[in-house]
């Protein structure tokens, strides 16, 4: 028995060539590591760190999803996503937006190499690249055994389709602004009772909170304080020393571990709850030096000057003789030139060479603190004014300065520490000293020494509570019977709050008795309140029903922090 080789035949040969010929079936991956995007930012929203914008996300994810047959195509595809992923992500942060940076380009472009480099990195958060490691090592263990593209695509459409599901928490209310219509309730009324309701789980619409702030800035725009028209002869003269400090608010000096220094507890008159209503140096000079009257919006604040809200000029108009001493030269953001142009500001600048303290972020000399302080002194004697008023401004905590030949930037707590030492040397001279003073602390913001979840530490395009409640404080100097118990002012309160007491101190004629010419308890009653409402140039925070609610780049109100 022999064995004869199968020779095919021609139509199983042309059957085989047939399919042969077929083109490959190509098998289709879904996402591929572009789950690992997806799942990350499901991640971070659930945290707080992003917004999520579902309907952008859900034509991205369409967007890489569909299947590009050709190899360059589909390379194209990926680059262009890339860049589409990180503008998407950026958008749904917390970060500066694109007109936040525009609008600071010249100031950022003041900015030091070594402050840049440090700036870049305080955004790398070691624990954030843990979890993204984790994320990238989990795709690639379990993608031969899940179909983590059907698993990201399910979870997508949950989150879409969830609102539909969910039931209002409460019943849909009318804005507030649409009440006063039909009630006859005051602007103060309306406001006094959305902040009189504590936190509540319900979140409002934007549409109310923007409703409730509208109402704010028009009430402001009707307060004023109202200074003494004149002084008489007989009235005990005195100075005003207004101390402007950039970069000092009470979660800083917590965070340092300063709240207690010994500095503090020789002031008279404490505010706890003092809101600077912004972040940044030249808006918070404008609201202080136009303090006379309600708070407007950051817009108003650069808009047409307004004489009657000018303190410094105000009080000159009673015979107090203005004077401007700073640490740094003015020239960075226009300091000076602005506070002169929108603010009034015609106090000569008191300048001289003093010595060297820091260099600055932006490579300027600062000078030493205690040295402009002690100028004042010698200024006194050689103007012998009877009355004057005195305005500092210190950027020697300011972030990302250094000590002279070091190029790395010093702590906060040090500079802060040597700052709070040179405040009490100097109080310690004006009360050696023979003339009357009110000392008044008034920081401009805070450093955002620690930050917060949507912020990191040492950023403050976002004015929140950590940055704008700053410690504010007066000192009656040359009165020898004043209570020893500090004085302290709980309610919310801002500029108006602390222009009125400069008001009452001139209208009760406070420094001709030794224990004041009325008790300090009648020199703080019922000064005027301020709701917590903050604001920069593409971000604004306030508190509304015991909740605070942010709104970036002109967008809509949303609960900070998500």
């Amino acid at each position: 028995m022999s064995l004869k080789q199968t020779q095919p035949t021609s139509e199983s040969s042309g059957a085989g060539a047939a399919r042969s010929a077929q083109p490959p079936r190509r098998t289709y991956f879904g996402l591929g590591l572009w789950n690992v995007f997806f799942i990350g930012e499901f991640a971070l929203a659930y945290t707080g760190y992003l917004r999520l914008d579902l309907l952008l996300n859900a034509v991205f994810f369409l967007f890489v999803l569909v299947p590009i047959t050709g190899r360059v195509t589909n390379a194209l595809r990926q680059l262009v996503a890339i860049g589409l992923g990180i503008a998407l992500v950026w958008s749904e942060s917390w970060l500066p937006g694109p007109q936040s940076i525009i609008a600071n380009t010249s100031g950022i472009a003041g900015f030091s190499v070594n402050y840049v480099v440090q700036l870049v990195w305080d955004f790398i958060n070691p624990q954030m690249i843990g979890w993204g490691v984790v994320i990238v090592l989990g795709y690639y263990l379990l993608r031969d055994f899940v179909r983590i593209t059907t698993i990201t695509a399910l979870y997508m459409a949950f989150l879409i389709v969830q609102p539909l599901f969910m039931q209002p928490a409460a019943p849909v209310r009318a804005p507030h602004v649409l009440a006063q219509a039909e009630s006859p309730k005051t602007q103060a009324e309306i406001l006094a009772e959305a902040n009189s309701v504590q936190t509540s789980d319900a979140v409002a619409a934007s549409e109310e909170v923007q409703n409730w702030y509208q109402t704010f800035l028009d009430y402001e725009k009707e307060r004023m304080v109202q200074f003494p028209t004149g002084i008489s002869a007989r009235d005990t003269p005195f100075d005003i020393i207004i101390l402007n400090i950039c970069s000092l608010s009470n979660d800083d000096l917590e965070a340092a571990n300063l709240q207690n220094h010994k500095v503090f507890g020789r002031f008279n008159i404490r505010f706890d709850n003092f809101n600077s209503a912004t972040s940044y140096s030249g808006p918070a000079a404008l609201r202080l030096l136009t303090g006379a009257c309600g708070q407007p919006s950051h817009d108003a604040l650069y808009s047409a000057r307004r004489p009657d809200c000018e303190v410094m000029n105000r009080l000159d108009s009673l015979g107090f003789k203005q004077h401007l001493f700073l640490d740094h030269s003015g020239a960075y953001d226009n300091y000076l030139n602005t506070m002169r142009t929108q603010a009034g500001l015609t106090a000569p600048f008191e300048q001289r060479k003093f010595p060297l303290k820091y260099m600055s972020f932006n490579n300027e000399e600062i000078a030493d603190t205690l040295s402009v302080m002690r100028h004042w002194t010698r200024v006194m004697n050689r103007d012998k004014q009877a009355r004057t008023v005195s305005l500092f401004n210190f950027i020697a905590l300011h972030d990302g300065n250094r000590l002279p030949l070091h190029s790395r930037w010093e702590a906060f707590e040090p500079r802060a520490k040597r700052f709070l030492d040179d405040l009490d040397t100097f109080i310690n001279e004006l009360e050696k000293g023979k003339r009357k003073v009110l000392l008044l602390v008034v920081p401009e913001h805070g450093a955002a020494v620690r930050g917060d979840r949507i912020q990191t530490p040492r950023l403050r395009d976002i004015p929140s509570r950590r940055i704008t409640q700053v410690p504010v404080l007066a000192k009656f100097i040359g009165l020898k019977d004043l209570p020893k118990t500090q004085i302290h002012v709980s309610g919310s309160s801002s500029y108006l709050a602390l222009t009125t007491l400069i008001g009452r101190t001139i209208e009760t004629n406070f420094f001709a008795k030794s224990a004041g010419a009325v008790p300090l308890e009648t020199l703080v009653k019922d000064l005027p309140q301020t709701h917590m409402v903050s604001e920069n140039g593409q971000a604004a925070v306030l508190e509304y029903k015991g909740r605070d609610y942010l709104k970036l780049n002109r967008g809509k109100w949303e609960p900070y922090g998500g």
